[in-house]
This record gives structure tokens, sequence and C-alpha cells, in this order.
């Protein structure tokens, strides 16, 4: 199984984490190969090259001589899927089956924005790959508008479910908003800043690094602007028990994305039972019903997302509602079980 493994950050990484603490490594000999990046990032045109051919001699050497083996690549969109390409293109060469496995917000923006020649590879590319996994039915039929119909095979993501939900932490006594996720424009961060503006009664906790080059530098400049020093609070990257622990001090969770695939953010949020304000889009409507167990808001809506925020502030009650329902939806249909068991269904079909 190939895809960027921690300390790597984002929901990708998260995915393999999560598959690999799973039954899936106890029902198969399963190998994970880090395709994440590790030279510097100023590495020379030589090293960089270098480094690719080490990478790609790793995974034939990984694949030769072994029976039944199955080829599942985790890819998302950009040059890294030209570089993913690679790795199926050696595997159909041992005789290898491939999987390959679409994450990414932007994948159809991705393919859309693509001459026709790399357009023609990725098709290339997808022919010569047994299944093709999308994060929900939204994904499947706009990939089909775009590239054609192909082995195409649903399935979500999938967090660890707690058998008992751990005890709230205490805070200062206001409520507790968390945004958790890589901090760029696309996940709405800069909204969520400007609507803090009219909230009273919370603050909110910025967990992630930046996805967007100095993004955070701005947003510390909004905040200062704005004199939301007293509200607003950054805490970088965090993973395992401390991201849990965030988790765990919210109250409610937001995340005002214009673009995602699957936030695993959104998942583990909801499985720790927080209701969620987020926006309809990519596979998200797939997660949450409206006034369910959170409340949808439109991407750059500032005044909408202030509006859900403070709804929930002012109405415990409906917070723990909404928060129960949302744990609920979790635990029937995005467990990490239940992405496995739908992952050996599509491994059957191969072997």
């Amino acid at each position: 199984m190939a895809g960027p493994m921690p300390p790597a950050i984002g929901g990708m990484a998260t995915v393999l984490q999560d598959l690999q603490n799973s039954s899936l490594s106890k029902l198969f000999e399963l190998e994970f190969f880090n395709t994440y990046k590790t030279t510097p990032q100023d590495r020379s045109l030589f090293v960089a090259i270098k480094s690719k051919l080490s990478l790609w001699k790793k995974w034939c050497v990984l694949l030769n001589n072994r029976d039944k083996s199955i080829a599942h690549i985790h890819t998302c969109s950009g040059f890294t899927f030209f570089l993913d390409g690679v790795l199926v293109c050696l595997s159909k060469m041992l005789s290898v089956p491939v999987v390959i496995h679409i994450h990414g917000a932007r994948f159809d923006q991705f393919l859309k924005n693509l001459n026709p020649f790399l357009l023609m590879i990725v098709r290339w590319i997808f022919a010569r790959c047994s299944k093709i996994i999308v994060l929900s039915e939204y994904w499947e039929s706009t990939l089909k508008k775009i590239i054609g119909n192909y082995q195409f095979r649903i399935v979500q993501n999938g967090v660890p479910i707690y058998s008992q939900l751990p005890e709230r932490l205490d805070h200062t006594g206001k409520v507790d908003i968390l945004f958790l996720g890589n901090l760029c424009q696309r996940k709405g961060v800069f909204d969520l800043v400007s609507a803090m503006e009219y909230v009273d009664g919370a603050v909110l906790n910025l967990v992630g690094g930046e996805e967007d080059v100095g993004v955070i530098q701005k947003i510390s400049e909004q905040i200062n602007a704005s004199n939301l020093e007293d509200k607003i609070s950054f805490h970088g990257p965090q993973y395992g028990e401390e991201k849990n622990r965030f988790i765990v001090k919210a109250d409610i969770f937001v995340l005002p994305s214009y673009a995602e695939g699957l936030p695993i953010s959104l998942l583990e949020a909801m499985a720790m039972g927080l209701p969620v304000i987020v926006t309809p889009v990519g596979s998200i409507p797939s997660v949450v019903r409206n006034n369910h167990e959170g409340i949808f808001v439109e991407a750059g809506d500032i005044e909408g997302i202030a509006n859900a925020i403070n709804k929930l502030v002012k109405d415990e009650a409906l917070r723990l509602r909404m928060g129960s329902l949302a744990r609920s939806r979790c635990e029937e249909q995005f467990g990490i079980e239940k992405t496995v068991a739908k992952l050996l269904s599509i491994y059957s079909e191969i072997y």
C-alpha cells in the first residue's frame, strides 16, 4: 500500500495510518510504502531525480516475486498523480494488479485544467488499474463526466471509533470552537477568522500546518487588525493523542471549505460527538445532514458562518443533540472497519 505516511500531514496520511492500525493489517501481509518526499526543499535536480529512481527501485523489489499481490496506491492531484502513475506502470510491468485510490479536494479541477496530451496520459494510467477507488457517489459521477467510465468503486474514508467517549476536558468557560486541518484559503480559514468578529462567548483554536505558503502570517495580521487576539489561537499541526486532546476539548467543529474530498478531520470530530458547521462541498453532503449532525453554510458566507456558530454557542442542548447524532452516524457508516470491509470486497473481485 503506497502513499504518504506520517510525519506527513493531511488526510491521506491519516487514512494510511488508520488502515495500518486496523484489522486489515491482521488479515493481510500488508506492506506500507512511503511516497512522502524526504529530501530537503532546496534539493538539487540531481538529488531529486536520484531520490525518485531509488524509490521506484525499492517499489519493484517490494513487488517482485510475490504471489497474489495487489498494489494499492493512494494518490491526489497535481504532479503527485503522475509520479504515482510511474508506480502503476511498474506494477503492471511486474504483472501486479493495481488499485488506485483517489483523494484530494480538487481532483476534478486538476483534470479539467490538463491539456489533451496530459489528459490522455491520465486515461492511459486509469486503463491500467484494476479498480479506481473514489470517496463518494459525487466523486464517481464527477470523474465519469470528465474522464469517462472506468472500474470505479466507492469507499468512504473511515476513522477509529472509541467504544466510550473520553470525558470532556475543562476549558475557560467559553464555548470552544475547533478548526482542524491544513491552513489554507481553500478550507475557508480566512472566512472563519472574519466570522469570529461577530461571535460572542466562544474561542477558536486553529489546529493545523501551513498548506498555503505564508498563510499563518496573513492570518495573524488579520487577527491583529481585527483585535481578535483574545478569541483565536494557533496551535500548529498536531498528531495522535495531542490532536485528540483538542477534539475532546472542543464543543463545536467548523470547516467552511470551498472544496473537499471527504475530510478526515470532519469524521474524527463526529466520532468524538461534536456538532459540525460545514459547507456542502465534495463528499460532505453524503456524511452530514443539514440540521441533524450539524449546520450547512455556503462557502464564503461570513455572516452565515457567524450565525451558525452563534446558534450553537447559545444552545447547549442543540449542540449535544447534534453531537450525539454525529457520533451515531459515524459509528454506523464511517468507522475504519467499515472501510476495511469495502476494501476486502474490492480485493476479492481481483483474486
